[in-house]
């Protein structure tokens, strides 16, 4: 735990599953974290990119989701606070959300501020009037449907069906306090994920860079990694 005033930890930081690479002594810190359901795995292309091993790489099992053998958190502020031992004082951090692990990233920067120094945010959700459970979710909700949809997925439901509740409690929160450089990434085919969410952020984020990409959708974490990679280095050298 570094030093600084952090809110209550929700659950220990041993609980989560890490993976890391790159330069453990660098001055710069990226922490991936990953949708839902997903894991520390889909950040893999980025873990071992050559562009990237002068700098700390660590990705994260969420709680609930791969190696992390935890029950299901709800709440982004829990899933937060169990990353805040992960920012270290003496290293600049840039944190990485794609889709779910988005606002979870922005929970983080809202809960110490003082320890982010960057965040990049890929095709995020933001709105809650965008995330209302759909009928889907409602469908896989059911005891029936529960026998046969796998585990990963029933844990994903899980945080679908109080998404709205949850983007509701951050959204009240004061965003126009975040200083630091802000990048929102969203394809403008993405159908996982709105684009409005990424504008929804923007209004409160007045100093953010939003960056709509054509012709990609909500994958584009992996079907277009140069691009990505490349708003890193941007975003590293930027706060050197």
């Amino acid at each position: 735990m570094n030093k600084g005033n952090y809110p209550e930890q929700g659950t220990d930081i041993r609980s989560v599953s890490l993976k890391a690479s790159g330069d453990p002594e660098s001055d710069h810190r990226i922490i991936f974290i990953h949708g839902s359901p997903g894991s520390k795995e889909g950040y893999d292309d980025y873990l071992g990119h050559p562009a990237l091993q002068n700098l700390d790489l660590v990705a994260v099992d969420r709680l609930g989701f791969g190696q992390s053998q935890t029950p299901v958190e709800t709440s982004l502020k829990k899933q937060a606070q169990v990353l805040l031992p992960l920012l270290q004082e003496k290293k600049k951090t840039l944190l990485v959300g794609h889709s779910l692990g988005g606002p979870i990233a922005l929970q983080l920067a809202l809960l110490a501020p003082d320890y982010v120094d960057s965040l990049l945010l890929i095709a995020s959700a933001f709105d809650p009037q965008l995330e209302a459970p759909k009928w889907y979710n409602y469908m896989a909700d059911t005891l029936l449907a529960k026998w046969v949809i796998p585990d990963d997925m029933l844990r994903s439901n899980e945080e679908m069906m109080v998404l709205e509740m949850e983007l509701q409690k951050l959204a009240a929160q004061d965003w126009k306090s975040l200083t630091m450089p802000i990048v929102l990434v969203h394809g403008e085919d993405d159908d996982l994920a709105d684009p409005n969410n990424s504008y929804f952020a923007k209004k409160r984020l007045p100093h953010a860079n939003l960056k709509i990409l054509k012709d990609e959708g909500h994958f584009v974490l992996w079907q277009n990694v140069p691009v990505l990679v490349n708003q890193i280095n941007e975003m590293i050298a930027s706060s050197q």
